[in-house]
């Protein structure tokens, strides 16, 4: 008898115990949420849900190339393989795969470096280029691909990338890599598995026969080009029809941040925006006529125009920069998260790139419908009188995002068609109309794209293709198309 009081008594101390070590996790629990700045019980939520949100997507999803260009050679057209085009992905996966024989290298037999003006020479070839916005360094190269790098990846990322499938005389593979400032020559086999020399050569062949449209380069017309002035690929049309046929754009603010107005559809915007977290959020339209879902450490303000404005609010620990893939993978997941947002048929890319002290500068913007839609000194409608360049700009460090500008809007194809003037000479000659005082001796060209331009309004608007020209620092110049408006005119 003794002994079960004994027993008992053993067992009830083990029982505090065990209550007492559970409450003492839940109150180190608790703490570190409120230096967080988090409401506490969502601690326990989060602890029996911690798999239930966490990241399933993977981030190469997000590495493509801009655009790949297919020529047949010197004065052959050049032609523009946009995502939605029936080679973009085969041409991608393969170049993908021999991205991640020359990370690791695998297979190559002979590499070489030259300067950058080499590029004009390569670009003349018979060639698949594949061109990104910005560098993509080896380390994001290696987290898109998911293999480990050899440390001795010369280029040390890559801009633009070329597959010349039939120079090499022993019919192996030569694959040029162009950072921005050299070079970067390599032979291999081709992949047993995948297009070969005849393959590419189909290619070709079919795109003579698709009847798009073709352009030319601008190395082909101007041989003596100063390199730091006017980049060797830069796509323009010399040759052929001076007009062609395009269609208008139409451009929406989202009807969920125009219709929300009470306090159920505020709930309804918070749950896209917050996701599990809105109930921690103080809700309220402000004086502005702004959106505002604030805690202690967070605030997300959404203007009528569809800007979606996000700042980290508590202290920020400076040690915390990290990696640059680590700190893309918080951008992407901030993007990915809500992708509700994003307007159907509207691509993102990644278009810049900046490394600051403490933490990286992610900048994306859209594509729709295969066309670039592009931002210059988009103005923020608020006190700090910001100018956007770009449609999502995100300061983000390994753990966490710091702020966030995204302009949300909705896109659909106009009904509206438009014969555009599309020559190189009219172009050149209107950016110098339309930009006072712009010195012909220091304007330099990276890159020529038509694009939709989107300006500030809160209303619907019809956009026409413009010309946006990119200056070798970066600055982008929109000037209008000359348009045909009658037959014959």
């Amino acid at each position: 008898m003794v002994y079960v009081r004994r027993l008992n008594r053993e067992r009830f101390k083990l029982y505090i115990l065990f209550l007492l070590v559970i409450t003492s996790f839940i109150q180190v629990g608790i703490l570190w949420y409120y230096q967080n700045q988090r409401v506490p019980t969502n601690f326990l939520w989060d602890f029996f849900n911690k798999n239930k949100y966490g990241t399933t997507y993977n981030i190469g999803y997000f590495f493509k190339p801009y655009r790949i260009v297919v020529t047949e050679g010197y004065e052959n057209p050049h032609w523009v393989i946009d995502e939605g085009h029936r080679y973009y992905s085969s041409l991608w996966d393969e170049a993908r795969g021999y991205i991640s024989n020359l990370l690791t290298k695998k297979g190559i037999t002979h590499q070489g470096e030259f300067n950058r003006e080499y590029w004009g020479e390569v670009v003349l070839k018979k060639s698949f280029v594949f061109e990104f916005k910005t560098n993509i360094s080896t380390e994001l190269l290696a987290a898109f691909l998911n293999v480990n790098p050899d440390s001795d990846f010369k280029p040390g990322g890559i801009y633009k990338m070329a597959i010349l499938p039939s120079e090499n005389i022993n019919r192996n593979i030569t694959i040029y890599v162009y950072n921005g400032s050299s070079v970067n020559k390599y032979i291999m086999p081709f992949e047993q598995k995948g297009l070969h020399i005849n393959d590419y050569d189909n290619i070709i062949n079919e795109l003579y026969e698709e009847d798009g449209d073709g352009y030319n380069i601008v190395k082909e017309f101007v041989s003596n080009y100063v390199y730091d002035y006017l980049s060797p690929d830069a796509l323009i049309v010399a040759k052929g029809n001076s007009y062609r046929e395009f269609k208008s754009l139409v451009c929406n603010v989202p009807d969920k941040i125009k219709n929300t107005y009470t306090s159920e559809e505020l709930d309804d915007m918070a749950k896209i925006i917050l996701g599990e977290d809105h109930d921690e959020y103080m809700k309220n339209i402000d004086v502005y006529n702004v959106i505002v879902f604030q805690n202690l450490s967070n605030m997300y303000r959404i203007y009528r125009d569809g800007l979606l404005e996000y700042r980290y609010l508590y202290v920020i620990d400076n040690n915390d920069k990290g990696s640059e893939s680590e700190a893309l993978n918080k951008a992407l997941n901030f993007i990915k998260s809500r992708e509700e947002l994003i307007s159907p048929g509207v691509d993102i890319y990644l278009s810049g790139i900046t490394r600051n002290q403490n933490y990286y500068t992610f900048t994306f913007d859209y594509k729709f419908g295969d066309r670039p839609i592009a931002l210059e000194d988009y103005k923020i409608n608020n006190k700090d009188g910001k100018n956007l360049n770009h449609a999502i700009t995100i300061d983000v460090n390994s753990k966490r995002v710091l702020n966030c500008y995204w302009l949300l809007k909705d896109f659909e194809k106009g009904n509206e068609k438009l014969n555009l003037n599309v020559k190189f000479e009219y172009m050149f000659d209107d950016v110098f109309a339309a930009n006072e005082g712009l010195d012909r001796n220091e304007f330099s060209i990276r890159d020529i794209n038509i694009v939709y331009e989107v300006k500030y309004s809160t209303q619907s608007q019809v956009l026409k293709p413009v010309w946006c020209i990119e200056n070798m620092e970066g600055k982008k110049y929109i000037v209008k198309m000359r348009e045909r408006l009658e037959q014959g005119g």
